[in-house]
């Protein structure tokens, strides 16, 4: 099977259950105290939401091949995407986190890997 989906699927998993569970997790990347209901319903929505909905493609995508390009596709070129806003945002704003870098690299090289199923 392909490595990208089993590690694509892990972290997205793990992404969405944490931010599902404790969105307050995310102060740990921005620095951004999640003070109100709408905020923490934000990062539940995107960071949690997203990420479950991403594994559960992902898993889609391991059991049921036809749908497997596709699916790589869409996830590989939203994660470049990701990874191309947060290196566009640290281009101008110069994040002292290095963990911002991580996962610049971590999005980066699993869309590529996505997107050319490895």
């Amino acid at each position: 099977m392909l490595l990208s989906l089993y590690l694509g699927f892990l972290l997205f998993a793990a992404m969405g259950g944490v931010m599902l569970w404790q969105p307050q997790y995310l102060t740990r990347v921005t620095g951004q105290e999640l003070a109100t209901p709408e905020s923490r319903n934000e990062a539940r929505a995107v960071y949690g939401g997203f990420g479950v909905g991403a594994a559960l493609a992902l898993f889609i995508a391991l059991v049921w091949s036809p749908l497997r390009g596709g699916i790589c596709l869409a996830l590989g070129l939203a994660l470049l995407g990701m990874a191309g806003g947060r290196g566009y945002s640290a281009w101008l704003e110069r994040p002292t986190n290095n963990i911002i870098w991580a996962l610049l690299g971590i999005e980066a090289v699993l869309g590529f890997l996505l997107i050319f199923q490895i």
